[in-house]
């Protein structure tokens, strides 16, 4: 009987780590790049990551996970590019983009829920 639970608990440890590794990989693989911003009263923690076409995505931190708040709408870029963050209060972010000849600016105000 205890070789049963044995065997339950070491099948169960085994999955949950090839679920983390998993995890992990996919996050190597689909991401490029992540900058982490904290709010001015250290009571937010954004991420913004970048994909391999440089499309920002920002995550909300949370205790284990991250919370999805906004996914770039367009097309990728063909060069490295990074957004701005400006935190404007505790719960919203302005996310801006400045090209160097002022033809593609982009500016995004985004609420932290």
């Amino acid at each position: 009987m205890k070789r049963r639970y044995i065997r339950y608990l070491v099948t169960a440890v085994f999955v949950l780590m090839i679920v983390l590794l998993f995890r992990g990989c996919c996050r190597i693989a689909a991401v490029a790049e992540e900058e982490t911003f904290v709010s001015p009263e250290e009571t937010n923690t954004i991420i913004v990551c970048y994909d391999h076409v440089c499309r920002p995505t920002v995550y909300k931190k949370g205790l284990l996970f991250r919370k999805k708040i906004f996914d770039y709408p367009g097309s990728g870029f063909m060069e490295t590019v990074h957004f701005g963050v400006e935190w404007l209060s505790e719960d919203r972010i302005r996310l801006t983009y400045d090209d160097t000849d002022d033809e593609y600016d982009e500016e995004y105000i985004i609420p932290i829920p």
